[in-house]
């Protein structure tokens, strides 16, 4: 049997963008994935559909796996021949015992490569506001550990000092639990005791949340605070930089539950959660029989980039191709729906500036389509604003069930940290009663388009339509 191969990937501090591109190959090609729990949860969608995705935990002093039974897995799945990938919260080697991993491969003879991540003691800092060096402040930096087991001869002694470089920023990985003993240290070994601290909670993440004091009164303010893990703490003249550079925290966190969360990144920090997914239909044999007599129409309307995707499914399994459609001619809601057409060879002959079907019913008003045959591919469960519509306009209208939307157990939100909601569709609204019932009064509703808007409210949930 063919040796595998392992790649060491580090996942970068939270924020699904900051994955490298080498990082985001690499996942979408592994045979296993071992993942930590500091990896974003949301990239192993990335992963390809029969790939095995193991969690290996490492939560603080608590893990799925022991670090030799992490070791040992990886080395028996590489034997069996597949390519793995190591995915560890943040950089392999920067205090992500990555190191001691490659040895595991490199004493059992698999091959292996590292593909670093961006680390959180660079980005946490960044995202925070905070410039770990700045040159009216400091040109160094170290990195620490606060996570130390006491000296051997005086484990029962709580007096113990945690040795600190000499640079002039400093940043601690894993101290929450030790962070008054760091504080102590600090000051002991000559850090003036109004020096500025900062703890960056969930750093990048959309919950992070930044405490700010000095060393002489941070323990006080991180009690009030109830600091949460995980958090760092970077300790220096650049933390004073934070009022006036924190970017990040005055972004809105706006909660997106449909796909293609990407589209709506004007909107501020975008935290998407899927909770529906778009799937093809058991029983095809309608959409089969449509297919030929395609040319029938005058006319076919993709109201979705899944429109497309789920008619041409079935286009391309019958044998078929674009040229099936003839002389029909083509509307779609929206550039994203007609790039996905294009990728098919077909370029729609019209778009409404208004992505809606309010906009699509305008630009259809503007042309004569009494007696036109109208071809409408959609969801099971769909908006009949757009058939009716056209219906009063004279035209013969057909829809076509061509997928439907099943439920998806959506990740976990913090609502505390969620500004806005975003409602893509009458689906995503139901969804979310289902899992979380009633939108926060402190989290302002928006919607794709009326028909969202009027599915909200139906379900007892005020909001407005999405600004174009």
């Amino acid at each position: 049997m063919t040796v595998g191969k392992v790649f060491l990937v580090g996942a970068g501090p939270g924020d699904l963008g900051l994955i490298t591109f080498k990082g985001h190959q690499i996942l979408g090609k592994a045979d296993v994935i071992l993942y930590d729990h500091l990896s974003p949860r949301e990239l192993l969608r990335l992963a390809k559909p029969d790939a095995e995705l193991i969690s290996v935990g490492k939560f603080a002093s608590q893990h799925t796996l022991p670090q030799e039974g992490i070791n040992d897995l990886l080395v028996e799945k590489a034997k069996q021949g597949h390519m793995v990938c190591r995915l560890k919260g943040g950089d392999c080697y920067m205090f992500g015992r990555g190191g001691e991993e490659a040895l595991a491969c490199v004493e059992a003879g698999i091959e292996f490569e590292v593909v670093p991540g961006i680390t959180s003691a660079l980005a946490a800092p960044c995202y925070a506001g905070i410039p770990p060096t700045h040159r009216d402040c400091t040109p160094d930096i170290a990195f620490v550990t606060g996570h130390r087991k006491a000296p051997t001869t005086t484990e029962a002694d709580d007096d113990w000092n945690i040795d600190i470089p000499k640079a002039g920023t400093i940043v601690f990985f894993m101290s929450v639990g030790n962070i008054a003993r760091i504080i102590r240290s600090l000051i002991q070994q000559g850090w003036a005791d109004d020096t500025p601290i900062a703890a960056i909670e969930h750093g990048t993440c959309y919950d992070q949340r930044v405490i700010v004091g000095k060393l002489n009164d941070f323990l006080a303010r991180a009690e009030q605070a109830k600091l949460r893990k995980p958090a760092l703490f970077i300790v220096g003249e650049v933390v004073s930089l934070h009022d006036q550079l924190d970017w990040f925290g005055k972004k809105k966190n706006v909660l997106v539950l449909g796909n293609h969360p990407d589209r709506y990144a004007r909107l501020g920090n975008v935290v998407h959660r899927r909770i529906i997914d778009c799937v093809g239909l058991e029983d095809t044999t309608r959409i089969d029989a449509m297919l030929d007599r395609m040319p029938d129409n005058d006319w076919i309307v993709f109201t979705s980039v899944n429109a497309a995707k789920f008619l041409f499914d079935r286009v391309f399994a019958q044998g078929k191709d674009a040229r099936i459609l003839g002389t029909v001619k083509i509307a779609a809601i929206g550039k994203s729906t007609a790039a996905r057409l294009r990728e098919y060879g077909l370029q729609a002959d019209l778009i409404p500036d208004n992505e809606s079907s309010t906009g699509l019913l305008e630009a259809f008003s503007k042309l004569d389509i009494r007696g036109k045959r109208i071809l409408l591919p959609r969801a099971e469960i769909a908006s009949e604003e757009l058939p009716r519509g056209l219906d009063v306009m004279g035209a013969i209208i057909e829809t076509l069930v061509v997928y439907k939307t099943v439920d998806m157990e959506p990740d976990e939100v913090d609502f505390d940290y969620i500004d806005q909601i975003l409602f893509t569709s009458g689906s995503t609204v139901r969804a979310f009663v289902k899992y979380f019932g009633q939108v926060p009064d402190h989290v302002k509703v928006l919607c794709l388009g009326q028909p969202t808007l009027n599915t909200a409210k139906a379900h007892g949930i005020q909001g407005d339509i999405i600004p174009s």
